[in-house]
């Protein structure tokens, strides 16, 4: 009977982990697929995101203070990265162009996932393996950020793959996976709720400069109801970040329902960057 309660317990936190892979690859399929012009190179507005939480994550596996079956908890969670990574990567070549600027992109992000199901015990190796995952990740967020600023540059791409969006949900999403994985670094949480917040601010000035430009280019009025949704999500972001930090005296940093709430509202940024 333990062992089945085991099972069905894996089982939810399986399914919950898969949840915001999969939606993230739903959405921007769909984004792709009724939004874009037709023939348009197609770029994850959320590969950037999966990057920054992976790099938190390899942060975690190298200098957390973890015992083996919290870290055994975050490995099996972090497997589920796959399903997006896989998925945007067959995406990206199946259905959209032939000249992809993301394809060593998402190459490095199915190598990241694979580090993670193959990480090993012995500790030597595995920190080789980490440092090697640091190096991945490095050249994959160069490469990403090179494109939208230097091969593709416009203000429609710098609003709608907004990167300070992209890394407050890597930030968020990996605070969420901690907490899924019952992760006891409840500092690191705070530290992360922190630079959330400043990635918040950050967001905010961005898209308040964006739309000063837009608004000097005369095309600012097609853009006011979605800035105008987007501004309300990041106040529902700031007021779950709020409810984290301070909720219950500062000790509700671990609350699935805060990290749940800001993560996907973070998640819809694609949604509210149309115009």
């Amino acid at each position: 009977m333990a062992h089945d309660h085991d099972s069905d317990k894996k089982y939810d936190i399986a399914t919950f982990a898969l949840l915001p892979m999969s939606l993230m690859l739903f959405i921007q399929m769909a984004l792709n697929f009724y939004f874009a012009p037709q023939g348009v190179i197609f770029i994850s507005p959320y590969l950037l995101a999966l990057l920054a939480a992976s790099l938190v994550m390899l942060f975690v596996l190298w200098k957390g203070q973890i015992c083996p079956g919290q870290r055994g908890r975050l490995l099996f969670v972090l497997k589920f990265f796959a399903l997006f990574a896989v998925g945007n990567f067959l995406y990206s070549v199946g259905f959209t162009p032939k000249h992809n600027p993301m394809l060593l992109v998402g190459v490095a992000s199915i190598m990241l996932v694979f580090l993670f199901w193959a990480l090993p015990d012995e500790e030597k190796l595995a920190q080789t393996m980490i440092y090697c995952g640091f190096g991945i990740v490095a050249i994959a967020m160069i490469q990403y950020l090179a494109i939208y600023w230097i091969e593709l540059p416009s203000l429609f791409n710098w609003l709608r793959a907004n990167n300070f969006a992209q890394l407050l949900l890597g930030v968020l999403l990996a605070g969420w996976y901690l907490m899924l994985a019952k992760s006891r670094l409840e500092g690191f949480l705070k530290l992360l709720v922190k630079i959330a917040l400043l990635l918040l601010v950050m967001n905010y000035a961005w898209l308040i400069a964006m739309f000063y430009m837009l608004m000097k280019s005369g095309v600012a009025e097609v853009a006011m109801l979605p800035l105008a949704i987007n501004f309300a999500v990041q106040f529902g972001i700031l007021a779950c970040l709020a409810w984290l930090l301070i909720g219950n005296k500062g000790k509700n940093i671990k609350n699935p329902t805060a990290w749940t709430a800001a993560t996907f509202l973070a998640m819809s940024y694609p949604l509210t960057s149309l115009i």
